[in-house]
């Protein structure tokens, strides 16, 4: 039986944000007066993106238990 490989998070991620700056950047050049809030929403969702890619530090999850 063949199954289905669903997509990983972060490969998810990468759509979704490579959707959200294509769009931003086309949006801020039809509009002109629009364009810094696009600018700043397109810097927003690289570096949640860039955030999100980090890996988490093993060490503050064991300080906590």
């Amino acid at each position: 039986m063949l199954s289905k490989k669903l997509p990983s998070r972060d490969e998810v991620l990468a759509v979704v944000t490579l959707i959200m700056v294509i769009g931003s950047l086309t949006l801020a050049v039809i509009d002109e007066k629009s364009r810094p809030p696009f600018l700043d929403l397109t810097k927003f969702a690289v570096g949640t993106y860039i955030g999100l890619l980090i890996p988490r530090s093993r060490s503050n999850d064991s300080d906590h238990n």
